[in-house]
Order: C-alpha cells, then structure tokens, then sequence
C-alpha cells in the first residue's frame, strides 16, 4: 500500500484549490450571461403545469408575452419595471433567464 507523501498531498491541495476557483469563475460567467436585461426574460414555469400556466405567470407579474417557444411551459416576456424578474419568480416562474437564451427551447429549426 502506498502512503500519500507530504509532496504530492500538496500537489493534490494544490489541484482542489485551482479546481475550485475555476468553479466559481464559471459559475460566476455563467450567471452574469443568463441574468435576464434589456426587459426581455425566458420564462419557465414546470413542464408538467398547465398549458396557460406560462402566460399567467407572465400576467400576474405585469409582464407582456413577447414571443412562445416550442414548448408550452416557456415563452418570452416584457417589462420595463424594475423588479420584474422578482415578481416572475413570485408568481410561479421556475427559471427565469436572458431572452436571447429562448433558442434553446425551439423544437423546430426556424428558417
């Protein structure tokens, strides 16, 4: 059996601790680039909600219904006020993300 030396349990510490700093900086990147701006969010409520569900979720939160996605459970919202995100997740939103992040929820290729 082969016991840790003092050299390479370093280099393993070493190795966690650039490993996770490299996780906070992607989560980091990753949240500033999905933070909904410009108004426009991706609205998600859960895929096994009502059809409608999205919408008034939308509605309650004094949002407009820009754009649907292929799926039933997501559409693009709009509002100017501030806090709108906050009111989305109040009023039942799952996820809320960027607006230019709705493609990834396209069934079919728009042409």
């Amino acid at each position: 059996m082969q016991h840790a030396t003092p050299a390479s349990s370093k280099t393993l510490s070493q190795y966690r601790i650039v490993g996770i700093n490299l996780a906070v900086i992607l989560f980091v990147l990753s949240a500033a680039a999905i933070v909904p701006r410009n108004g426009q969010a991706l609205v998600i409520v859960a895929p096994w909600s009502d059809p409608g569900r999205v919408i008034d979720v939308i509605g309650r939160a004094g949002g407009s219904v820009m754009n649907g996605t292929g799926a039933p459970y997501a559409a693009i919202a709009y509002s100017d006020d501030p806090g709108f995100t906050l009111r989305l997740f109040k009023s039942g939103a799952m996820l809320v993300l960027d607006g230019s992040l709705a493609f990834f929820c396209r069934s079919t290729s728009s042409l």
